[in-house]
């Protein structure tokens, strides 16, 4: 795959977890935890207002790819632990401040 390997590999895999995602959410009537804790990026417009506006929908579908880019690029492996503290970082966020259903 080279040099961009997980740049790849997340994005192929941003589709299937979106659809998945849509899933859950059940056209408004099902749950938004999934979404949450895999896109926190498209879901931290929720604690602003209270739908999913086109911005973080743009978001949360470039956040894996830009994920694997970074882990592509970065040269330390304590830093690449950055990105996941962050990502659980935010979800929390997200979880304490809006109510989600």
């Amino acid at each position: 795959m080279g040099k961009f390997r997980w740049t790849i590999i997340f994005s192929l895999f941003t589709p299937l977890l979106v659809l998945l995602v849509v899933f859950f959410m059940g056209g408004g009537h099902g749950t938004y935890l999934p979404s949450i804790i895999l896109f926190p990026f498209g879901m931290i417009g929720t604690t602003f207002q209270q739908s999913i506006t086109a911005l973080f929908t743009i978001l949360g579908i470039v956040q894996f790819p830009v994920y694997g880019y970074l882990l592509d690029i970065l040269k330390h492996n304590k830093l690449k632990h950055l990105i996941l503290i962050f990502h659980i970082l935010l979800v929390v966020i997200i979880l304490n401040i809006s109510s989600y259903k």
